[in-house]
């Protein structure tokens, strides 16, 4: 990848946990990573904070695939994954009772791992009786297509290493163009691969959610996440407007729909004002209205305690019935359906 390619690198970061699996993985061949990437050796216990541009992660991968001969490094980087690399992230998804709530901490945490343009994984779609995850999407090649296979490899090693069954897929599909074999591949995912796709996504049987975690340890993830959101809380922000925006829509929101007028006026602006910056941060009130109604209702389902008619009015929602249309919108899945499968 040349200097032009790599300025196609969409902005982002990511973890030192990926370079502590980088460094790990070319010491056991034999490579002085430090030499061959001009980069520190990484702090062996985990600083989630320390953070590393995405153009330049993408660098390193290729750099270690040129030198190791590899057009594969992304799979066989990923197969060597462990909770431990991603310390304190990997050890509350390590500790959760099921993989389905595994995926709800990934979704909680994902910035403490990786962050994308601000763009993080999507909500998961239920698709009949499977489950469809996807990345952020962009144009072939916008990520990296080492970077790409090493964190669906990394999501595919991490949950067999957890779980208490096996883990299968039903397909996985990449952005990146199709290379001259996909042997390795299905070899790897064991299911179909398909590449020149719209998004990088996994689709998984629908009760994989179900299959319990190996170790559950639920007084530790209650410890554990306390420091999570502690770092979290220290980590950057996204568009401070933005998040203006999103706190006078969460506080309006358990007094009923939050119109944009009402929102506007809160923020000591015009209701055109407020489309127009919206816009320039590439989005939308309905977008964040949808995104803040969705998180909080996939909050809410996990307790047991709160009716269906509970939650839409605490969405704002007149009736339950226009709280799951909009939930089948988001998701493809009813509420009742999300509930069961979410076992926690």
């Amino acid at each position: 990848m040349g200097t032009s390619e790599l300025n196609t690198i969409a902005q982002g970061f990511v973890s030192s946990a990926y370079m502590r699996v980088l460094f790990e993985y070319l010491k056991n061949q034999g490579i002085d990573a430090s030499e061959l990437l001009n980069e520190p050796t990484p702090d062996e216990v985990d600083r989630v904070l320390i953070r590393y541009p995405l153009q330049r992660w993408v660098s390193h991968l290729q750099s270690a695939a040129a030198r190791l001969g590899d057009p594969l490094l992304g799979l066989h980087l990923g197969k060597t994954v462990t909770p431990a690399h991603f310390g304190v992230v990997g050890y509350i998804m390590a500790s959760c009772p099921t993989l389905g709530a595994t995926l709800l901490r990934l979704q909680a945490y994902e910035r403490l791992v990786h962050e994308i343009d601000q763009h993080p994984m999507e909500a998961p779609i239920f698709d009949g009786s499977d489950l469809v995850v996807k990345w952020p999407g962009g144009s072939s090649g916008g990520y990296g297509r080492l970077n790409h296979e090493f964190s669906i490899a990394t999501f595919f090693q991490f949950s067999r290493s957890i779980a208490s069954q096996d883990v299968e897929l039903k397909q996985v599909c990449f952005i990146n163009p199709e290379p001259s074999s996909l042997n390795a591949y299905r070899d790897f995912f064991k299911c179909e691969v398909l590449f020149n796709q719209a998004v990088t996504s996994v689709r998984l049987p629908l009760h994989s959610l179900t299959v319990p975690v190996k170790k559950p340890e639920p007084i530790l993830i209650a410890l554990l996440e306390k420091q999570a959101n502690e770092f979290l809380n220290q980590l950057p922000t996204e568009n401070e407007f933005v998040m203006s925006v999103r706190r006078c829509v969460t506080s309006l929101i358990h007094e009923g729909e939050p119109e944009l007028d009402s929102v506007a006026s809160r923020l000591n602006m015009t209701p055109r004002t407020l489309r127009r910056r919206l816009d320039q941060c590439d989005t939308s009130f309905r977008a964040l209205l949808d995104a803040i109604r969705q998180h909080l209702a996939q909050q809410y389902l996990l307790d047991p305690a709160l009716q269906l008619s509970d939650i839409a009015q605490l969405l704002g929602y007149s009736e339950q019935s226009t709280f799951n249309r909009a939930f089948l919108r988001w998701t493809g899945s009813t509420p009742n359906t999300y509930r069961r499968s979410i076992q926690l």
